[in-house]
């Protein structure tokens, strides 16, 4: 998708363009994640499986990853449906993974514009 800037987010639209580009009220949020993993404890795909299954559990979608050889995960992390993420879902992501064994939140930034950036480089 096109990334717009901010004169063309904030400029005059019909209540159905500015859901359909998903702007003004309609603008959802997101946030990048990056966490590290205990190797000893867990591989790579182990790690991301415990991950998923929690992100799914919440009704988020994740996208990122690790590399092979890596013990840290990272990525964007949104809502499933159609929605926005806050800022008390970011810290019930960094609290379950400051609560697991074997894992620890490295870095949780703060929300961004899903669909229009800027993301930040993890």
């Amino acid at each position: 998708m096109k990334t717009l800037t901010k004169e063309q987010k904030t400029k005059p639209r019909t209540r159905r363009l500015r859901k359909k580009l998903r702007v003004g009220e309609f603008q959802e949020f997101g946030f990048t994640i990056s966490f590290r993993f205990d190797s000893q404890q867990y591989n790579l795909d182990q790690a991301l499986d415990h991950w998923i299954e929690f992100v799914e559990a919440q009704g988020w979608g994740f996208a990122g990853g690790g590399g092979e050889g890596s013990d840290i995960l990272s990525g964007y992390l949104v809502r499933f449906k159609r929605g926005t993420l806050n800022d008390a879902d970011r810290e019930l992501a960094q609290q379950w993974l400051d609560s697991q064994p074997g894992f620890a939140c490295i870095q949780c930034t703060e929300l961004s514009d899903a669909w229009h950036g800027p993301w930040s480089e993890c």
